[in-house]
């Protein structure tokens, strides 16, 4: 077997829980099977069984957007570049908003089961709006979608039973 994670945060690139909880479940579960960890960056190592990718997230494609919907644009686009290199995982497992599109894509797009981790959900992060204005709208419908497509999901705390 084979999982494949996808996700914003994972070393050097953490600033967050999420990114220390995807760094040590994929070292934890890389003894037992095989791991590929898809991320937001430009990291590339392998070792016997972890291979880590990273996918750039700035993109020029984006330098004239509203800078409120930025983090969304280029979000989507490092979601497809995700997709763009074949998978062969058995099962995606995202984290976070910022990798559930990517996960979404590896469920249609590969016919392979959707885990999804949630760590917060958008609609308890109101103060987000203020900083991606509709983009808020775009990643809670990302989330919600992610959710609803989930074949498994694991909530981190009572706050993010869903």
């Amino acid at each position: 077997m084979k999982v494949l994670f996808c996700t914003r945060e994972y070393p050097p690139y953490v600033y967050g829980g999420a990114g220390v909880h995807v760094e040590y479940l994929a070292a934890e579960l890389s003894k037992l099977t095989a791991v590929e960890v898809r991320c937001f960056g430009d990291q590339d190592h392998s070792s016997a069984d972890l291979a880590v990718k990273g996918y750039p997230y700035d993109n020029p494609l984006f330098d004239n957007s509203d800078d409120r919907l930025k983090a969304v644009f280029k979000t989507l686009a490092t979601c497809l570049n995700i997709n763009a290199d074949s998978v062969d995982a058995d099962v995606v497992h995202c984290h976070t908003w910022y990798a559930q599109f990517a996960g979404i894509l590896a469920k249609l797009c590969y016919g392979i089961p959707l885990v999804v981790t949630t760590h917060s959900l958008e609609p308890l992060r109101p103060w987000k709006r203020e900083q991606l204005g509709r983009g808020y709208d775009a990643s809670s419908w990302i989330e919600r979608t992610a959710i609803e497509m989930a074949d498994a999901i694991i909530a981190v705390s009572e706050e993010t039973k869903v």
